[in-house]
């Protein structure tokens, strides 16, 4: 799969909606930073430059927040999987994934996401690392596309 359809596929998965309740719980710098940004907008509206610079802030998201907003990490970790936001969502999505509220077809895409960054990033497809990512992704994800 490419990047382009890849991106087709995301903007199918998740429609855009803005976040009607809280973004973010905490009072801290970072939160705020998200609530500041997050506002009153949808995912494909999210500067790639923010999403690169909260590269490991989606735990700190509401789940509703987490739901409208994961896609514009999806959609970096696309453009770039070798980078920090493709790497740091991997560990995201592998560790006690939040799947509550997804769709099947938005956690088929999310695996796609996360074949594609394992397969296109630097360390490649056999990197140990990378299988076992993917592998436990399919697994938590899978449940949701089942």
């Amino acid at each position: 799969m490419d990047t382009l359809t890849l991106e087709t596929q995301l903007h199918d998965a998740f429609p855009e909606r803005k976040v009607l309740g809280a973004i973010a719980h905490h009072a801290c710098e970072e939160c705020c930073a998200l609530r500041l940004q997050l506002a009153h907008t949808t995912w494909s509206h999210i500067p790639a430059e923010f999403v690169r610079e909260s590269d490991g802030s989606l735990p700190l998201l509401t789940e509703e927040a987490y739901i409208a907003f994961l896609p514009a990490w999806l959609l970096q970790g696309i453009r770039e999987p070798s980078e920090e936001v493709a790497a740091m969502l991997l560990v995201n999505l592998r560790h006690e994934p939040r799947t509550d509220g997804f769709t099947p077809e938005q956690a088929a895409t999310i695996i796609d996401v996360a074949r594609f960054i394992t397969a296109n990033s630097i360390w490649g497809p056999s990197d140990p690392v990378n299988v076992d990512a993917l592998a436990a992704i399919k697994a938590g994800w899978g449940k949701v596309v089942s």
